[in-house]
């Protein structure tokens, strides 16, 4: 994962595994899909690009992951429909097949079954540090962080117990006093190491 500093993976808990969504009921119909819309808006858009240095991995009822690499990430726009026809094309696309390979959809999006242990797995063997974002973490803000990071985050169901169990070893942090969306949370921890690195933050 050379060149890529920064991971976010959401967890979705009724996200669909199958590509029979209506694009016009994305927060019913498409199991809160419109969250994971958000969060790949939150992860990846400037005013007037793409980070190139983020991966973001969805990790959808513990069984569908899907990847969205900056490096080569294409077609993604601000509105959530567009955005959650690009994730329907990645979730069709891996419709039938079977085995560890990621299966190329649009430019920069691949799909595979999978489990959120694989996830884990692959982060942690392209060298990054990982964490979870939680409410009564550590505050990111007095926390010394290397440069390549990933984050755990949840969407608006919180962490099974299946899911604290297999990343309860790593460290938790927090972005503040309140419960905040997902999506949010990605722009605040963008932003905080955004300050970092412009020297604006020290830490």
């Amino acid at each position: 994962m050379n060149g890529i500093r920064r991971a976010f993976v959401v967890l979705s808990h009724a996200g669909p595994l199958t590509p029979d969504f209506p694009l016009a009921d994305l927060p019913g119909s498409a199991g809160r899909l419109d969250i994971l819309c958000r969060c790949a808006t939150e992860a990846f858009l400037l005013s007037h690009g793409i980070r190139r240095d983020v991966l973001l991995y969805l990790v959808i009822r513990g069984r569908l992951l899907i990847r969205l690499d900056g490096r080569t990430l294409r077609y993604l726009n601000p509105d959530e429909r567009s955005t959650a026809a690009l994730l329907r094309k990645a979730i069709a696309a891996v419709q039938g097949k079977e085995g560890p390979e990621w299966v190329p959809s649009t430019p920069g999006i691949h799909a595979r079954w999978g489990s959120l242990s694989d996830v884990r797995a692959e982060l942690e063997g392209g060298g990054h540090s990982l964490y979870v974002l939680e409410e009564g973490g550590e505050f990111i803000r007095g926390m010394e962080l290397p440069p390549h990071v990933g984050f755990f985050l949840s969407d608006h169901k919180d962490f099974s117990p299946e899911e604290r169990e297999l990343l309860g070893d790593l460290p938790k942090v927090s972005l503040g006093p309140h419960s905040l969306q997902a999506q949010t949370c990605i722009a605040l921890v963008h932003n905080e190491l955004d300050l970092r690195e412009a020297g604006w933050v020290n830490v």
